[in-house]
């Protein structure tokens, strides 16, 4: 670009800066003298970006004073004033994918009697970066009749609109527009649910971003097609029992518009799941699985379904239910499912006065093993009052011990006691256990509180620290009352304390 030598009035430079300020602020064609065709732009390069436009261009006649950048959206639109450049090049970044650009660029110049021209203008037509197509990642059947689709949000995006059909190559209308939601929306999962839709009739949905520029809306090409059929909802289990042993009963609320129920289970929760069985009519309400384990945890899920064309149509999958059989106590029994034995709610965790505590206490007999004074071993009975929701597990559990090789000798045992309003014992709630008392002490560092000693090396009766009665009292959830310094070797407890 050559500077003329000629010094221009300073009021003449003023309007003519004044004129283009104008006519950029206020997006003004200004109208000038055509120069020669020396002086028409020629475009060089396009250089296309996900943000911006490179345009570059040169002249013959390089004495040219800076160039006027303008900017449509169609060939034969209105075409707005988008800048002034100095020099043969110009970067758009106010662009956006999708919308189709065209470009018109003209020669600058002042004559001597500082009379503005232009040059004819050079057009750059359709300059486009297409929005980027979103996927249709899924559509899934989910409850209350619906289905939800999911799909990643894509650059430049400003909203999506879904598109349904009731057939793969049918019509498709557009049932809804998603606004982007954030600064982040091309990062950020999409989702919509069509609901009230007709159970085993099939849908079919497709997508496309759109931008919108100047009031007009900028589209992507469609997604791929995604579709589901619509099922009904799966039925929620809402009570459990072991009423029996090795049995777990499930309880669940009625589907109205399905036919009947499918039951699975699997013994771990992401495990693979197995039919126990097919209950047709959907007032069956119940079932009762056989032959488990005690202590074990089991997971169910419940399909309710429906005939559609002669065939069996599940519903949408089911969330699981975790179940353990606890007919009997166990080990590592979660601290609710002991609350709920012992009290039979969550709420209770113990009994104020001995009147109620006496009312929920059973007294039953048990079978152990003791020694006579010159060291053969002898059958005889206790009875021991405890807790009435462990009177089961108790009956069982000592039944083990009694069958055990060991026949480890019981002199003594006690349960339930009731200390006293103040007292957070648990003998006063029928769930621990004191056994051979005096041979198995209780000290707190190293200071003896009950009982004479633990010699379990000497004494038949002071109990190892492992040995197969205290295998199968922790079996059954009765742990060692052993707490930092304090250790009471004589007792066993349901809640650990």
């Amino acid at each position: 670009m050559k500077m003329k030598k000629k010094q221009y009035s300073l009021v003449g430079l003023f309007i003519v800066t004044l004129l283009f300020n104008i006519a950029f602020i206020f997006n003004v064609n200004v109208f000038a003298d055509t120069l020669s065709t020396n002086y028409q732009p020629v475009i060089d390069n396009v250089n296309k970006t996900a943000d911006s436009v490179e345009l570059q261009w040169h002249v013959s006649d390089d004495d040219y004073y800076y160039f006027n950048i303008y900017r449509a959206t169609s060939k034969d639109g209105d075409y707005q004033l988008l800048s002034q450049s100095y020099f043969p090049y110009y970067t758009d970044y106010n662009f956006s994918a999708g919308v189709h650009y065209f470009y018109k660029i003209e020669t600058v110049y002042f004559d001597e009697n500082d009379d503005l021209q232009t040059s004819e203008a050079i057009f750059v037509e359709d300059v486009f970066t297409p929005l980027a197509v979103p996927t249709l990642k899924t559509a899934t059947a989910v409850k209350s009749h619906g289905i939800t689709l999911s799909w990643n949000g894509t650059k430049d995006s400003q909203g999506y609109e879904v598109y349904r059909s009731t057939t793969s190559n049918g019509s498709y209308s557009l049932i809804k527009t998603v606004k982007t939601t954030s600064f982040d929306y091309y990062m950020a999962p999409y989702s919509y649910t069509n609901k009230k839709l007709t159970v085993g009739k099939t849908y079919y949905y497709k997508i496309r971003a759109y931008v919108t520029y100047d009031n007009v809306k900028y589209y992507s090409n469609f997604s791929t097609v995604k579709y589901a059929q619509v099922r009904t909802d799966s039925a929620k289990i809402t009570t459990t029992y072991s009423k029996k042993p090795k049995t777990n009963t499930l309880y669940w609320k009625k589907i109205s518009d399905g036919n009947g129920y499918v039951i699975y289970y699997s013994t771990k929760y992401n495990g693979k799941y197995k039919k126990l069985a097919t209950l047709k009519g959907n007032n069956k309400l119940h079932y009762t699985h056989k032959k488990v384990k005690n202590g074990k945890a089991y997971y169910y899920k419940v399909y309710s379904y429906k005939t559609v064309s002669g065939k069996m149509l599940l519903s949408v999958e089911p969330g699981y239910y975790e179940k353990y059989c606890n007919y009997y106590s166990f080990e590592n029994e979660p601290y609710d499912s002991r609350i709920q034995r012992l009290f039979g709610n969550s709420k209770t965790a113990w009994y104020k006065t001995s009147k109620i505590a006496n009312k929920n206490m059973k007294t039953v007999r048990i079978k152990v093993w003791d020694r006579t004074t010159g060291g053969k071993k002898y059958t005889r009975h206790f009875y021991v009052t405890v807790n009435k929701g462990l009177a089961p597990s108790v009956k069982k559990m000592f039944k083990e011990i009694y069958k055990t090789k060991e026949r480890f000798p019981i002199h003594d045992i006690g349960c339930y006691n009731w200390r006293g309003n103040g007292s957070a014992s648990e003998h006063c709630i029928g769930t621990a256990f004191d056994i051979n008392s005096n041979e198995n002490y209780m000290i707190d560092n190293g200071q003896i509180l009950a009982g004479s000693f633990w010699k379990p090396k000497k004494s038949k009766y002071s109990i190892p620290l492992k040995c197969p009665l205290v295998k199968i009292l922790n079996k059954y959830g009765f742990e060692r009352g052993f707490w930092g310094n304090r250790k009471d070797y004589m007792h066993f407890s349901y809640l650990g304390t």
